[in-house]
């Protein structure tokens, strides 16, 4: 109990100190203004009670205000804390691995019943059908997991892009993005590919991340497009290299650790649906 009592001293008696002392001040200076206009007898005694009492009440009211901003400030940031601690055990502990395991399974399908040689026409446009709608549901969930959109107006902020890689001409080909307002670039040079291919989809991949420290700019992001965050995934099914997935932000602050894991994940689901074709 000591120990306790010591602590909240420590913690609060300079705060309370400094209330009292306010308070105090409030009231000094309410009564001196009455004292000094000049009134006699009861009427001074009664309207500097009233005055001194009027000035602490405000001096309280004051304080208790600010107190519930600081108590709603520190809940809005312990659950800020919370989300981010569930984000990381949700990414970590149940999309990754669910992932990398419907990836798996996907190949192992694919190896051991691939389609034939000659494919009905109208299988081919199904299977096309299904990898879209698998595409558009990967480009809306990154964005509206890593920087969903704010009111009032509730645009995006974030934006999501498939690149499609031809292993014959070392070129990438734009697939598909979201949301379309603010388009990323449609035509990648040679210089472009060689770095998409070399930093993030040669060597088995690698997750290229702009965050503003280790790096600083990205040729996925046209200068005045109003982005400046980063996250690039290679997509790979088994040795085949099929494309990168990349998800820009307004801000670098707007991505956090897990949606590194994030996309890992949702690249995974993706490389799953180029595995059957």
């Amino acid at each position: 109990m000591h120990a306790r009592m010591k602590q909240w001293l420590a913690e609060r008696g300079i705060h309370y100190l400094f209330l009292l002392f306010s308070a105090v001040l409030g009231v000094a200076v309410a009564v001196v203004s009455v004292w000094a206009d000049g009134t006699q007898g009861a009427d001074k005694r009664l309207w500097a009670l009233i005055a001194g009492v009027s000035a602490f009440g405000v001096v309280l009211i004051t304080h208790f205000e600010k107190r519930l901003v600081e108590k709603g400030k520190k809940r809005a940031e312990d659950r800020a804390i919370r989300a981010e601690a569930d984000m990381t055990k949700l990414y970590s502990t149940t999309l990754r691995p669910l992932s990398d395991t419907v990836k798996a399974l996907t190949a192992l399908y694919a190896t051991a019943a691939p389609l034939p040689s000659s494919v009905p026409a109208q299988m081919v446009s199904d299977l096309q059908q299904k990898r879209k709608e698998v595409l558009d549901r990967v480009l809306a969930g990154a964005v509206s997991l890593t920087a969903p959109p704010i009111g009032p107006a509730f645009i995006p902020r974030a934006r999501c892009s498939f690149y499609l890689y031809d292993a014959a001409t070392g070129g990438f080909t734009l697939e598909g993005t979201f949301p379309g307002h603010r388009p990323p670039r449609t035509v990648i040079d040679p210089v472009g590919a060689a770095h998409m291919k070399n930093a993030i989809l040669g060597g088995g991949g690698k997750t290229f991340r702009i965050d503003g420290d280790q790096e600083k700019h990205s040729y996925l992001i046209p200068v005045g497009t109003g982005y400046e965050a980063v996250i690039a995934v290679p997509v790979i099914h088994g040795t085949e290299e099929i494309g990168i997935l990349s998800v820009d932000a307004p801000n670098f602050s707007d991505f956090i650790d897990p949606h590194v894991t994030l996309m890992e994940s949702l690249a995974n689901v993706l490389a799953a649906s180029y595995a059957l074709r």
